[in-house]
């Protein structure tokens, strides 16, 4: 077989495991804004489930691009952080009111993880002012949302709703992270 058609080809096969990720969270994020009327739980649960096959599949990823050089490190990290999400996410959430404390303590770590990544970044002298401009208003708008979620200033339906958006974006940034576009907030992928 000609390199190029296999490179293309594993390429691709990489691609779809991402791509795959983001449409899971798409789909739950979905599933969380029409269903929140009837009854979270199962959703809860679903998003247990769901941590566990995207931690599967950012580590398939990570083991699979490992010349991505500082980005590996944070898909390692990011797959061991969901496979522990969906062990407390599974296991350990009695309520619906757990579930939106954890989750706001998750949105805050990601954000901090996307600062500290940013830093790191700069650091590398590898400065795009639009991606700072996205990461500082990803940043700033998961701030007021974590922080909105943790002192309960919003509805259990309005938390429920804001988690479900949060998956969609969650799973359109994995999905263009997939596609090797200029991800303006998790930077470029080669």
């Amino acid at each position: 077989m000609d390199i190029s058609v296999q490179r293309s080809q594993t390429t691709a096969t990489h691609q779809n495991l991402l791509i795959t990720k983001g449409a899971l969270a798409i789909l739950w994020g979905v599933a969380a804004l029409l269903g929140v009327l009837i009854s979270p739980m199962p959703l809860i649960i679903a998003f247990g489930i769901l941590n566990f096959a995207a931690a599967g599949l950012t580590l398939l990823y990570a083991y699979n691009n490992r010349h991505l050089e500082i980005a590996h490190q944070w898909l390692l990290l990011e797959g061991l952080v969901e496979l522990a999400a969906g062990v407390v996410f599974t296991f350990f959430v009695p309520d619906v009111q757990h579930f939106i404390m954890y989750m706001s303590y998750g949105i805050i770590f990601i954000i901090t993880l996307q600062f500290i990544y940013g830093y790191t970044l700069l650091l590398m002298e590898r400065f795009s002012a639009r991606n700072m401009l996205m990461r500082f208003i990803s940043v700033l708008a998961g701030t007021v949302i974590g922080v909105g979620l943790l002192a309960n200033v919003f509805s259990i339906v309005a938390s429920l709703v804001m988690v479900g958006i949060f998956s969609i974006i969650y799973g359109v940034l994995n999905m263009q992270f997939a596609m090797k576009l200029r991800n303006v907030v998790l930077g470029k992928a080669e």
